[in-house]
């Protein structure tokens, strides 16, 4: 009990500390989490029948469908991968992740493994026939970096608190009168 009777007595001189090193964490964990997504993208193509892409390394890649906010034009569609004849397994990711933004949103549907570089030929399953490419309407590669994301979302989290509750302590000190808790 002592431990809080401290922390309530120098509140104020705490307090104002706590609230400038908890801003600073919070807009660096805001600011790395945005950097993880854009550090994590790798490739943007229209959404089409069929056209070539070019992977410049191998490893895992995931596809991502980005549109509009309740866009239907993804639905019922199947990827497939083709590089030098030779199929790429992808599997289907479950449920699918997504991102959002102020006027899009990207899930992740499928993963590849991306045996070497080079070009690649993505075939598009279900769309309708006669459909023209639009700008709102792409299919995104990224690397994947889910855990990464997590981990600043969870720093995005005890700094906020850290953040409020410095407000909280403050406020608390500074309104109670006789200076005692």
């Amino acid at each position: 009990m002592s431990f809080l009777t401290y922390i309530f007595r120098n509140g104020l001189w705490i307090s104002i500390p706590l609230f400038v090193i908890s801003a600073a964490l919070l807009a660096f964990f805001i600011l790395s989490v945005i950097r993880v997504v854009k550090q994590a993208h790798l490739l943007s193509v229209p959404l089409l029948e069929q056209q070539e892409i070019e992977f410049s390394e191998a490893g895992r890649v995931v596809l991502c469908t980005q549109g509009p906010h309740l866009s239907f034009r993804f639905t019922k569609l199947d990827y497939e991968l083709v590089g030098d004849g030779i199929f790429v397994e992808g599997r289907k990711i479950w449920p699918p992740k997504r991102t959002t933004g102020f006027s899009w949103i990207r899930l992740e549907v499928q993963s590849y493994r991306i045996p070497r570089p080079g070009r690649y030929i993505l075939r598009t399953r279900g769309l309708e026939p006669g459909s023209t490419a639009d700008s709102e309407h792409r299919i995104v590669f990224m690397k994947p970096h889910l855990a990464r994301r997590i981990g600043h979302v969870i720093g995005i989290v005890l700094a906020g608190v850290l953040f409020i509750g410095s407000i909280v302590l403050f406020f608390l000190r500074l309104l109670s009168k006789d200076g005692s808790p």
